[in-house]
């Protein structure tokens, strides 16, 4: 199925690993040109490299900086009208749900977490709807979690933030069209990779997350960072043109609500 995205130009923030690199490789393989953001120098041309390797240097572009920081996401959009000229499509992939205390109302670790998981995305979507509103099909996909729906293990913070990253979707989604920008949501599951917070717990506890997810997903298996890719760069094709405000739930069946 040909999804319309070759040349189109992606911008995904935080892809030097997990579901923002394999992100990037899908967009890739559709020939779509592809920014890669990070913080760290080493890990980010890494990843470039290995892309570059597979898909050609043309089609690969790296932007190294910390995009909650306003200087350098303006920096980063300057970056890409000097590039490219405009930009097709955004995903904002910052995010982290790890504790940094065992008080989940501590406001250090609600300041944090906000500021990880939700003001990033505000900030880069802000300085970019101008460029992508260039686009004939401009598309953001936000990045949720199947914690904004239901009580699960995690930071009442993280929670949070990531039920606000579903209200801010759909706001978007209204007041964007008219600038044929769609704004649409993927909320993955339970995702397992290299350097991830699953990675960590299974170190952790082997055991006793293996019964978790036997216990909790229907389908008794980690989600993979290729399958919530692949929804991403669907909502963002030309198949997905009449899609806008939409939630794809993407958890194996865990979400019961």
């Amino acid at each position: 199925m040909d999804l319309g995205l070759r040349d189109k130009n992606v911008m995904i923030t935080a892809s030097s690993q997990g579901i923002g690199f394999s992100t990037a490789e899908s967009f890739l393989k559709e020939g779509a040109n592809v920014l890669l953001n990070g913080r760290n120098e080493e890990k980010l041309k890494h990843s470039y490299k290995i892309l570059c390797d597979k898909y050609g240097s043309g089609h690969v572009a790296c932007f190294t900086g910390d995009i909650t920081v306003a200087d350098t996401i303006s920096q980063c959009r300057s970056y890409i009208e000097d590039t490219w000229g405009r930009l097709d499509v955004l995903v904002p992939n910052l995010g982290s749900g790890i504790p940094i205390c065992e008080d989940k109302l501590d406001i250090k670790e609600w300041e944090t977490l906000i500021n990880v998981n939700l003001l990033p995305a505000v900030k880069v979507i802000r300085e970019f709807t101008e460029i992508l509103s260039l686009s004939d099909n401009g598309s953001i996909i936000l990045i949720s979690s199947i914690v904004a729906y239901e009580r699960m293990r995690a930071p009442y913070a993280y929670a949070a933030a990531k039920n606000a990253i579903r209200t801010l979707s759909k706001y978007l989604a209204g007041d964007l069209a008219e600038r044929s920008v769609r704004v649409n949501c993927v909320v993955p599951g339970n995702i397992m990779f290299e350097g991830g917070r699953w990675e960590e717990l299974y170190n952790n506890d082997k055991e006793g997350t293996e019964a978790y997810i036997n216990r909790e997903v229907p389908l008794k298996r980690f989600g993979r960072p290729e399958e919530i890719a692949d929804a991403i760069v669907f909502l963002a094709s030309e198949r997905a043109r009449f899609i806008t405000g939409a939630e794809l739930v993407i958890d194996g069946g865990q979400k019961r609500s």
